[in-house]
């Protein structure tokens, strides 16, 4: 369940990677202009998922490397600890064996079939929109809304991105699902400046570890 949660958060933003001549607010501009300076994003995150039919909230957080063009890490440390992780070919999603006499499980997939775009995209500060893809409305001095066109973001129907108007950085990403369900992710100590071991980028499983092929 989780697995596929993730597959449907990261897949939304597969359309911010087409380019087309949409004029964007100068602020977004302004943070586009300062991530596309850099290799990519370093950053800690937290997120909660507002869970409509239960009226639950669940929390984690955790720590995101990505790397342009293609490729990420997602580490989620609590409350339950998984990793996942593409080079850009191949995308791993690591579940860690809950005890010593236990197994881990792998999912292997090849990115293309989870498109990760989704966070090489939006959290490296891309907002070039294939024309006709969105709409982009401003909500205060730096908060925007975008809505997608129905079938090209998945399960999301609007997503709202809050800018650090000092930093020029993505602080905070609400997502609101056509489910009702609502899952914000709010972004600290981000490091536009990051050096990246390419280890980062790949995943080797151990002999403790169960790989599952999809």
């Amino acid at each position: 369940m989780l697995f596929q949660k993730l597959v449907l958060l990261f897949t939304f933003f597969g359309f911010l990677n087409a380019r087309a001549d949409v004029k964007l607010p100068p602020l977004l501009q302004e943070v586009q202009t300062q991530y596309q300076k850099s290799s990519g994003v370093q950053a800690e995150f937290t997120q909660s998922t507002d869970i409509r039919a239960t009226k639950q909230v669940k929390h984690a957080k955790g720590r995101i490397w990505i790397k342009r063009p293609n490729k990420l890490r997602w580490e989620t440390l609590e409350p339950d600890p998984n990793i996942l992780v593409s080079d850009g070919k191949t995308f791993w999603f690591y579940t860690p064996p809950f005890d010593q006499d236990e197994r881990g499980q792998v999912i292997i997939k090849k990115t293309a079939q989870v498109q990760t775009q989704f966070l090489n995209a939006l959290l490296s500060g891309s907002f070039d929109f294939e024309k006709g893809s969105t709409s982009i409305e401003t909500r205060g001095t730096n908060a925007f809304l975008l809505k997608p066109k129905s079938g090209t973001a998945g399960d999301v129907q609007i997503a709202q991105i809050t800018i650090d108007p000092t930093k020029h950085t993505i602080s905070e990403v609400i997502l609101t699902h056509t489910s009702g369900n609502q899952t914000t992710i709010k972004l600290q100590q981000i490091n536009l400046n990051a050096k990246f071991d390419e280890k980062l980028f790949k995943f080797v499983p151990d002999r403790k570890t169960d790989k599952v092929y999809e």
